[in-house]
């Protein structure tokens, strides 16, 4: 449970930099042009959520089992369901067919998966059921993937060392 805490937390700090990034951007036409209109600061775009949530992941603590880092995100996925069912129930079948943020039912949802669905919109990607999950599911997978990345970091420099010892217990 603790990673899970601290996957919501790190996802929170993420969704308030990727907000102030884009509300940077969106302050001016002309650097909306720039920045939008050209694939290569898109892509720069893109990556930065990405970045954040797999340096984030190394932060996550690599004490519990191997085969639950996947699911570090595991109550970012259960809140953004949460949020999507709350929109559901609000919207009934029209909940994708509003704009992004456009009602009060689905704010929450689109706030909360705000840095997803920014990269979505960068590339005119269609919000549906399917990117609602894919948005949901992201940040656990990529803590998941630095946390096992972290792991085998880890699991070389022990060996080395071992056999580092190893090596000097023979020369002696």
């Amino acid at each position: 449970m603790k990673n899970n805490v601290r996957g919501l937390i790190f996802h929170l700090i993420i969704i308030l930099i990727v907000f102030i990034m884009a509300l940077l951007i969106n302050l001016s036409d002309s650097l909306i042009e720039i920045i939008y209109g050209n694939i290569i600061f898109r892509t720069i775009l893109s990556l930065i959520p990405i970045f954040l949530y797999y340096n984030f992941g190394k932060a996550m603590s690599k004490r519990g089992s191997k085969n639950l880092d996947f699911f570090t995100g595991n109550i970012v996925f259960l809140i953004a369901v949460v949020l999507l069912v709350f929109a559901f129930l609000g919207l009934k079948s029209d909940v994708f067919n509003t704009p992004v943020a456009g009602t009060m039912w689905r704010f929450p949802l689109d706030f909360f998966l705000m840095p997803q669905l920014y990269i979505f919109q960068m590339y005119n990607i269609g919000y549906n059921m399917f990117t609602a999950l894919l948005a949901a599911i992201l940040p656990g997978f990529l803590y998941g993937v630095s946390i096992k990345r972290s792991r085998a970091k880890i699991l070389k420099k022990k060996r080395l060392m071992k056999l580092r010892q190893i090596r000097s217990r023979r020369r002696r």
